[in-house]
C-alpha cells in the first residue's frame, strides 16, 4: 500500500464548535465527557459504514467476485458487528468467542470464516454443525482432527490451507525477527510444507479443499498466484477462494531501535524524527490502486471461465478510524529530564503503546509552539505509555485529549487492571448518542469471584 494521507483527517471528522471545543457530527466531545465521564470510547457510525463501503467498493469495482470479511477480534462490540452485517460484510472469526459474537450479531453461517492458530474441538464442532463457509487450516494435526470430527457428525466441510509467505526486507526487521525466533513462522504452513498439506487434505473424505489463505496481503499475490496455478495443474485441486488476509491501515510503529536512535540524535542536538512517519493510507485512491494490481494479477494468472473469489479480512481499516478515545489530563510533572503528562487511561485501554496515533486537545483552541512530552496512563508499571516522546501543543491539567484511530484492538484487548473498563458511546448517522456498552463498576470486576 502506498504511503500518503490517511482517510481520517481531523478537519474532516472534527468540527470546531462555537466554544472552540472539538465536535463530531455536531456532538460536543467535552459535553460527552461531562455526561459519561472519562475514559470514554466513542464510535462514529458514519465513519464505520463509510470505511466498509470504501474498502468493498474499491475491490469489487475491479473484481466483482470479492468478499470482505470483518475481523471480529479487532472490535467485537455487538452494535459494531450488527452495523457491518447490515452493510453486507462477512466475518472472520478467530475463536469460539468470535463465533458466538457472529451468531449474536446475526451473521448467517455462510458469511462466516473460521481462522486461528488454535481451534478447540468444541469450536471446530460448532463451526462444522453450523456449516460455516470456510475453515482455514494451520497444521497437520488440525487437518486430521477436523476430518475426524467431520466424519463423526457426518458432514463434509470446505477448508482453506493457510500459507505463510511473509518476507522481511529491512536489516533491522530481519534482526528483530531472528532474535524473537521468527514469530510469524508459527502461522500456517511454509510453501514447501503447504504442498504436502494440500496433497494430504485432498485425500480426506470429509474435507473439501476449496481455498488458500495468507496474511498479510502485502506482496502475497506475486508469490501465491503462481503457487495456486501449480496446485491446480499438478494436484488437480480447484481453488475457489483466495484469501489475502488483512494488514491494511497500520499506524506508524516504533521499536527499541527507533528510540535508541532518537536518544543519540538528542545527544547530538538533532531534532527528533519519531513523528515524521506517515500512516499507511487507506484512501479510496490508494485502495483502488491496490485493487487494480491484485485484480489484474488474478485475472492474468488464474483467469478463465471460472475465476476464483478473492477474500480480504480487514479489521483496522474498517473500525480503526471510526473509534476515538477521550482521556482527561490529571497531572503534569517533570522528571528524568522529560515532561510527563498523566491521563486517566493507559495500556489498559490501548495495549500497543508503540503505535504513533494522532492526539488532539478537545476542550480549547491550541496554538504553536509544540513541546515534547511522554503521555502516560495511571497504571503502576513503567511501560504504561499512550505515547513516547510525542510533539503536542502545550497541555494543561484538566484538558481533555482525544486519541484518534482508537477503534481497533483497544476495546477488545482492554483489561481491568486497577480500573474498570469505560463506556462506549455511538454517534449515529443523525448525530444522536447511543450507549453501546455500559461503563463497568467495581462489582462488575468482581462479580465472578466466589468467597471461601
Amino acid at each position: 500500500m502506498a504511503q500518503g494521507e490517511t482517510n481520517l483527517e481531523p478537519k474532516e471528522q472534527f468540527e470546531i464548535l462555537n466554544n472552540n471545543h472539538l465536535g463530531i457530527r455536531g456532538v460536543d466531545l467535552v459535553d460527552l465527557c461531562d455526561k459519561y465521564g472519562t475514559p470514554l470510547f466513542v464510535i462514529d457510525e458514519a465513519r464505520l459504514r463509510e470505511n466498509y463501503r470504501t474498502f468493498y467498493d474499491a475491490f469489487s469495482k475491479h473484481y466483482p467476485k470479492t468478499i470482505v470479511c470483518y475481523s471480529i477480534k479487532t472490535n467485537y462490540n455487538l452494535a459494531i458487528c450488527k452495523m457491518l452485517r447490515q452493510e453486507g460484510a462477512y466475518v472472520a472469526a478467530a475463536s469460539g468467542l468470535d463465533l458466538y459474537v457472529a451468531r449474536k450479531a446475526g451473521f448467517p453461517p455462510k458469511r462466516v470464516i473460521l481462522d486461528g492458530l488454535y481451534k478447540s474441538e468444541a469450536e471446530l464442532m460448532e463451526a462444522l454443525k453450523s456449516n460455516v463457509l470456510l475453515i482455514n487450516i494451520e497444521s497437520f494435526s488440525e487437518l486430521e482432527g477436523l476430518n475426524r470430527i467431520a466424519e463423526k457428525i457426518g458432514v463434509t466441510q470446505d477448508i482453506g490451507i493457510r500459507v505463510n509467505v511473509t518476507k522481511t526486507q529491512v536489516f533491522t526487521r530481519k534482526l528483530s525477527e531472528a532474535i524473537f525466533c521468527y514469530p510469524a513462522s508459527r502461522f500456517g504452513f511454509s510453501l514447501e510444507t503447504a504442498w504436502l498439506a494440500f496433497k494430504r487434505a485432498s485425500k480426506l473424505k470429509n474435507l473439501r479443499v476449496t481455498g488458500i489463505m495468507t496474511h498479510p496481503y502485502q506482496g502475497a499475490a506475486d508469490i501465491l498466484l503462481p503457487y495456486i496455478k501449480r496446485i491446480q495443474n499438478e494436484l488437480g485441486i480447484k481453488i475457489q477462494y483466495i484469501n489475502f488476509g488483512g494488514g491494511f491501515a497500520k499506524n506508524p510503529t516504533l521499536n527499541n531501535f527507533d528510540l535508541m536512535m532518537d536518544f543519540f540524535r538528542k545527544k547530538l542536538g538533532l531534532r527528533s524524527k519519531l513523528d515524521k512517519r506517515k500512516k499507511e493510507s487507506v484512501t479510496r485512491v490508494c485502495l483502488e490502486r491496490t485493487s487494480k494490481i491484485i485484480a489484474k494479477a488474478v485475472k492474468q494468472k488464474l483467469g478463465g471461465t471460472s475465476e476464483p473469489t478473492i477474500i480480504f479480512e480487514p479489521g483496522r481499516a474498517i473500525v480503526g478510524s471510526a473509534g476515538l478515545l477521550l482521556l482527561q489530563v490529571n497531572c503534569i510533572k517533570e522528571a528524568g529530564g522529560y515532561k510527563w503528562v498523566v491521563v486517566d487511561g493507559g495500556t489498559n485501554l490501548i495495549p500497543d503503546y508503540w503505535e504513533r496515533r494522532e492526539i488532539q486537545i478537545v476542550n480549547r483552541e491550541t496554538l504553536l509552539p509544540l513541546e515534547t512530552v511522554n503521555l502516560v496512563g495511571p497504571l503502576l508499571y513503567t511501560h504504561d505509555f499512550i505515547a513516547i516522546k510525542k510533539r503536542l501543543p502545550k497541555i494543561q491539567e484538566g484538558d481533555i485529549l482525544v486519541i484518534l484511530d482508537s477503534g481497533a484492538y483497544t476495546l477488545s484487548q482492554s483489561n481491568q487492571f486497577l480500573h474498570p473498563r469505560p463506556a462506549v458511546v455511538l454517534v449515529d448517522l443523525n448525530g444522536r448518542l447511543v450507549k453501546i456498552r455500559e461503563k463497568e463498576n467495581y462489582e462488575d470486576v468482581l462479580w465472578m469471584d466466589r468467597e471461601v
